[in-house]
């Protein structure tokens, strides 16, 4: 795929409203859709640049790639005790949902998306700089792994 900022002409950083995103989208969609005389290829890409850029995760992960920094599939680290840390609170989780129902598995979600917006707020000024060290490019890939067993977390509650 193309650069999804620049498909969309917005600025390359990971911090973007939501009403950004649509906008410029929206911008992009008008002159691009087959209807209006555009290309089919050029507005299904256009789409897919939206999908990519409204996903903080897929946002986040095409900035640092766009930083130089390393995939998941390159740099698989956690916080150490990370893992056993998680196994523990599944636990914890399933015994709650089993006990109080619809109840724990909102809280839980809840608590999910908190963590994940933390992680979020913590990697951002890297990931909005134009340019970052290979220490916090790798800082930020130990959060972004982190948060996407959170995401994992969440889609099975």
């Amino acid at each position: 795929m193309s650069n999804a900022f620049v498909l969309l002409g917005l600025a390359e950083t990971f911090t973007l409203s939501t009403n950004d995103l649509d906008m410029a989208w929206m911008r992009a969609c008008a002159t691009a859709h087959p209807d209006a005389g555009g290309n089919v290829d050029h507005a299904a890409r256009l789409n897919e640049a939206r999908e990519v850029l409204a996903h903080p995760e897929k946002r986040a992960n095409l900035r640092l790639d766009m930083l130089g920094g390393p995939s998941a599939e390159q740099d698989q680290r956690l916080p150490d005790g990370f893992l056993m840390e998680m196994l523990e609170l599944r636990e914890k989780i399933d015994a709650e949902i089993e006990a109080e129902g619809t109840a724990a598995t909102d809280r839980w979600r809840s608590w999910a998306d908190s963590e994940s917006e933390r992680a979020y707020s913590e990697i951002a000024p890297v990931l909005d700089a134009a340019s970052a060290s290979g220490d916090e490019r790798s800082a930020v890939r130990m959060v972004l792994n982190r948060v996407r067993y959170l995401e994992r977390l969440r889609e099975q509650l």
